[in-house]
């Protein structure tokens, strides 16, 4: 039976209801904390309307209490979504990756609905969250920042008595990639801006110029939001502390559709007549990505044992990743169907062997005992750590800093992969065979992704069809006419 008790204001004027229902004793004698809701009449009901409302109310709570459908649903939204991610980051739900990725996406959601309980929490609220992201002004590193003079700054740096980049990234607490960045007058965050200037006593406007960006969220960055929030109110939901979840009940924005950009015959041809001018390690790196369709971290993740030069193949078991709080790291590839065989052509296997005799062995007798034996096939050649893996961003960086040399389309790890699988679909290779080359967890997603390839592949082959079909017209001295010349007119 549900308890019931009055809650008044301090002139003894009921203003809400409190009903309880027992949840019994533990075997050791000691009460269960009791289910609790709190119900608050209008102010134009009756006596007799809020006695039957309020006895109504409190056999339907019963009800929910003893089809377990009823939870302590008062913790607020952030505190519960700490509590979601630490227990699914414990049972390897999340990678650390991801992980750092959602807690850099809940800082805006807490904002709009960390206050509120997960039991109060409702579509409404969650459709207002998503037209707030979409406004201006919403970015949380909204503040970039461009150095005037990359020749100044490492001045400064030489003056202030630092005899490498890579020592004063470590006193700024920066990456030596990101003040590459920043020397390089690249965009960089306001924030690493501030620690480069503090690290060599100076104002952050002195040497840098600020710019803001108030462009809104994109609705892509707005859904992401939209599946953590539902990811964490779906655990209410299981865990019983709320009776569906408002988040499949919301409407965040669709998804903006974008080609994935590949590159063309004539593009792939000058990109490796331009790998040959560069050192070994750089020209392995970008055929393997071009070549296997591999992720960034899975290629940089490749250790030696992976190649097997008999059968011409390499094993994709494992990836290198990067997160701000762990630095990098190694776990498996992104799915399950990314572990995987992936067949090598002769050439590759040739210039893989050519790398390995005349650059990788050379630099590990040169190194000696400073050589980090970690037996990955691309790792640094200078610095504290030659032989240790290399850091997933300096493949991104050459790969900009090489398209821009030798003039070519901007080039990123990514685009190999795209390039990898429309050259197999124009090939003639079936979706699934594509889809287990690329790692991809069904056929459905490579068929998402690319679904503009299959489109133009289609509009190719109907133009080559035509063009044949004309051709053998000509040759055999058949006119070919449209079908409405040949049709006779009754």
């Amino acid at each position: 039976m549900a308890n019931i008790s009055a809650r008044r204001n301090k002139d003894g004027k009921i203003i809400s209801y409190r009903i309880r229902v027992s949840q019994g004793y533990t075997a050791t004698g000691v009460r269960v904390k009791m289910h609790e809701m709190t119900w608050k009449p209008s102010p134009n009901m009756t006596e007799r309307q809020i006695e039957k409302e309020l006895h109504r109310q409190a056999t339907l709570f019963e009800e929910q209490c003893r089809n377990g459908l009823a939870g302590d649903g008062r913790q607020k939204f952030e505190e519960y979504a700490a509590y979601v991610l630490e227990i699914k980051a414990k049972s390897g739900d999340l990678r650390p990756h991801t992980l750092s990725r959602y807690k850099e996406l809940l800082v805006r959601i807490n904002q709009g609905i960390g206050h509120l309980k997960i039991s109060d929490i409702r579509p409404q609220h969650l459709n207002m969250l998503y037209d707030e992201l979409s406004q201006e002004g919403l970015r949380k590193n909204g503040r970039k920042a461009v150095i005037k003079d990359g020749d100044h700054l490492l001045q400064l740096i030489r003056k202030a008595g630092f005899t490498s980049r890579e020592k004063f990234a470590k006193y700024a607490k920066i990456a030596v990639i990101t003040y590459r960045n920043a020397e390089a007058g690249k965009n960089i965050d306001f924030s690493t801006a501030k620690k480069i200037s503090s690290a060599l006593g100076v104002r952050t406007e002195e040497i840098f110029n600020i710019k803001v960006d108030a462009t809104p969220l994109s609705a892509k960055t707005i859904k992401e939001h939209h599946r953590i929030i539902h990811m964490i109110l779906h655990q209410a939901e299981c865990e019983l502390l709320i009776p569906f979840n408002p988040a499949s009940r919301s409407k965040p924005p669709k998804d903006e559709k974008t080609e994935a950009d590949y590159f063309e015959a004539n593009e792939i041809a000058d990109i490796l007549q331009a790998a040959e001018k560069v050192p070994l390690k750089w020209r392995t790196l970008l055929h393997l990505l071009l070549v296997t369709g591999g992720r960034r971290g899975e290629v940089l993740g490749l250790t030696w044992d992976n190649i097997n030069f008999e059968h011409h193949t390499i094993h994709i078991e494992k990836a290198l990743y990067y997160t701000k709080e762990m630095v990098v790291y190694m776990d498996k590839p992104k799915t399950k169907k990314s572990v995987r065989y992936i067949k090598l052509p002769e050439q590759t296997i040739e210039l893989i062997k050519l790398y390995r005799d005349e650059y990788y062995l050379p630099l590990k007798e040169a190194c000696g005992s400073q050589w980090n034996n970690s037996n990955f096939l691309f790792v640094q050649d200078s610095g504290k750590n030659p032989g240790q893996h290399m850091h997933p961003d300096s493949a991104t960086q050459y790969c900009d800093d090489f398209s821009k040399k030798f003039g070519l389309k901007h080039i990123h790890p990514h685009a190999f992969r795209h390039t990898s699988a429309s050259v197999l679909y124009f090939a003639g290779m079936d979706i699934v065979s594509i889809s287990n080359h690329l790692g991809h967890a069904s056929p459905s997603t490579t068929q998402n992704i690319y679904a503009h390839v299959m489109a133009e592949a289609e509009s190719r082959a109907a133009e080559c069809m035509g063009e044949l079909l004309l051709s053998a017209a000509r040759k055999s001295g058949t006119n070919v006419k449209p079908a409405s010349e040949t049709i006779n007119p009754k």
